[in-house]
């Protein structure tokens, strides 16, 4: 199986300089109280409107959990060609917009360009989450059953799937779970589903994945856990790798 290292959104987030202005983000009023966009966003637009039958669903029952300043969990896609989207949970005490509480959060990162908002305050309790992508370009992000944004998107190629939790700082702890994860894909004609079984062994400056059940790849359930160690001096989620990752890639 061909595989490649992982490109969460944590990851392409270590490598900005500036968060560029999402062309078209769309969130979708009164499903979920949205808080001010961490970037500038630009209007609704029928630009971002998916169409069509999605080429990717992936969802999941997530909690995120941990102590200390900063942990997450999330569902990530990514290609070979630094693009990905990921949903999930934050608790962040560095941010001004969420201030440690847990907030629904959209990643997107197109052509090693990460953008990303804040969304409505989310729990730590079991969250069903998903991601889809439309054949016409958009991708969406939803929660406990409503679409909450939409982006304009490009993926090529080959998928890898995701699921990860983080951590900020050294010494805080995560204690993250995404459940019953399930993926249809069917960006490649003729083929379809997943290849082989999820992948542990990413593992980054202390935390670490475990598959919890034996689903071989539909159905999978994981634990992401762990305490930070070893960052720099002023190292952070934002300026070096700190995750537990399982990954997946699409048949091919």
């Amino acid at each position: 199986m061909t595989e490649t290292r992982p490109l969460t959104a944590r990851a392409a987030r270590t490598r900005r300089r500036s968060l560029p202005v999402i062309g078209a983000l769309a969130v979708l009023a009164g499903l979920l109280a949205p808080a001010a966009p961490v970037t500038p966003a630009a209007p609704a637009s029928a630009a971002v409107a998916p169409h069509g039958k999605p080429i990717v669903e992936y969802t999941a029952d997530i909690t995120e959990g941990g102590s200390g300043t900063g942990y997450s969990s999330y569902i990530n896609v990514h290609d070979a060609y630094d693009n990905a989207f990921s949903v999930g949970i934050q608790s962040d005490k560095g941010s001004t917009v969420s201030k440690g509480a847990p907030r629904f959060i959209w990643e997107r990162v197109q052509n090693g360009k990460f953008t990303y908002g804040y969304l409505g305050p989310a729990t730590h309790n079991v969250t069903p989450v998903g991601l889809r992508l439309y054949p016409n370009g958009v991708g969406t992000f939803f929660a406990n059953g409503h679409t909450i944004a939409a982006v304009a998107l490009t993926m090529k190629g080959r998928l890898f799937f995701n699921v990860e939790g983080n951590a900020r700082l050294n010494g805080d702890v995560v204690h993250s779970s995404m459940r019953n994860v399930r993926i249809t894909v069917s960006n490649k004609p003729g083929v379809s589903g997943l290849q082989g079984r999820w992948n542990t062994g990413f593992s980054f400056h202390g935390l670490r994945a475990r598959q919890v059940n034996s689903a071989a790849n539909q159905g999978a359930t994981f634990w992401v856990d762990g305490r930070v160690t070893g960052l720099p001096k002023g190292g952070n989620w934002d300026t070096t790798e700190v995750a537990g990752i399982a990954m997946i890639t699409q048949r091919w």
